[in-house]
């Protein structure tokens, strides 16, 4: 039933019209077997579902008499308000939900928005995100294309506003600016590895330009990871965008790399050479990974003999930290920026960085809506980015 909950809150977005999302509405609040869930959890998530979603902040408990029939309760309110009542609440409850998770509704707003909470010393800079999933065709890549495009246009013209040379455009040093993180996936339909002809020839211009334009402005761009199918992929269309001439110089170009595949030192140990070889520093965004029940899924499919992934968390947490050694290893020719909300994890990458001598030469980065607390707790304070949908 939370299951349910949830679908149709993020179903509700999708529907175009109000006849469907009353229609889809009435079908799941019907099937749920609200009765069977009601105190049988610990979590105050699962219980407040059964008794409709508080929008005051907090949760309202029912009188001991009604608690028995929580079923019937909701059921009435259905039946008394009407489907139309409840479709604006759950629409109400994701606008809520989207503020704690999404930072702007276009990027305009959420460069508004993320100055008033550096204001209020909650933040400092940002990798701006265009949620969406990836494309589906070609009209699809061409609109994600200009959404990034316009996004890299803003957040350049921003930071250099702020810059005491303003008259000089791309001046000052892309990790002190906010920058922007692209998905290749949503700049063309068939970005995998059976299309490497297709896709060096499509979309490798699209993310061309896209550079050429964070170059201009001397802001970051990083490319983020996907499935493990399209790691190669990925890794010779950014090897390419990193030896190309007209990018020489410029170091805000970065990759995102994940500690759950099994390939990931490998792959720090090639990008640390490519950084070498393009004479300019790489930035590399070490994060968890995002695909797991995807990755198990498709090899067990596939009947393949192993997974490209650690099966175990633990086994994923102590990879991480492996690749974070590698990465402050790395040297002048890697920024490493670590992507974390665990507390052990952050407290193993400063005591490896002063290790090293390497304290100032790497940044953290936590999720918009995650991960406040941690980094306020931190004494002295992080170079924090925060990673903003």
């Amino acid at each position: 039933e939370g299951l349910a909950l949830m679908c149709l809150a993020e179903a509700l977005l999708r529907v175009p019209d109000a006849e469907t999302a009353d229609k889809l509405i009435a079908e799941k609040i019907k099937t749920g077997k609200w009765r069977e869930h009601l105190g049988n959890s610990d979590h105050w998530l699962v219980n407040a579902g059964t008794w409709g979603l508080m929008l005051t902040g907090r949760i309202v408990n029912l009188p001991e008499e009604m608690k028995g029939e929580a079923g019937e309760v909701v059921a009435r309110l259905v039946q008394r308000a009407g489907e139309p009542v409840v479709r604006a609440g759950a629409m109400q409850a994701m606008r809520i939900l989207g503020e704690q998770f999404v930072l702007g509704r276009t990027i305009g707003e959420a460069l508004k928005r993320g100055a008033g909470m550096a204001r209020q010393g909650l933040a400092a800079r940002y990798s701006f995100d265009m949620l969406g999933e990836g494309a589906r065709t070609n009209a699809d890549a061409e609109r994600y294309l200009a959404s990034y495009a316009d996004a890299i246009d803003t957040v350049g013209a921003h930071a250099d506003r702020g810059s005491p040379d303003a008259q000089q455009s791309g001046s000052g040093d892309p990790r002190s600016k906010n920058g922007i993180s692209v998905k290749l996936s949503a700049l063309h339909p068939r970005y995998e590895a059976r299309q490497e002809q297709r896709v060096m020839a499509e979309l490798y211009p699209r993310v061309l330009q896209l550079a050429a334009a964070a170059k201009h402005w001397n802001i970051g761009l990083t490319l983020d990871a996907e499935e493990a199918d399209r790691l190669v992929l990925s890794l010779k269309l950014f090897e390419r965008l990193a030896l190309e001439p007209s990018l020489k110089g410029w170091e805000g170009l970065g990759l995102a790399v994940q500690a759950y595949q099994k390939r990931t030192r490998a792959l720090i140990e090639r990008l640390a050479l490519l950084a070498r070889r393009r004479g300019a520093p790489i930035q590399v965004r070490l994060v968890k990974g995002a695909y797991w029940d995807g990755e198990i899924k498709r090899a067990q499919i596939m009947g393949r003999p192993d997974f490209p992934v650690w099966t175990t968390k633990a086994a994923t947490d102590v990879h991480y930290l492996a690749c974070a050694r590698d990465l402050i290893a790395a040297g002048d020719s890697i920024f490493p920026q670590f992507a974390t909300h665990n507390a052990h994890t952050v407290a193993a990458v400063r005591r490896m960085a002063q290790a090293a001598g390497r304290d100032g030469a790497y940044e953290f980065q936590r999720l918009h809506g995650m991960g406040e607390a941690l980094y306020a707790a931190c004494e002295p304070p992080l170079p924090v980015r925060i990673y903003a949908p």
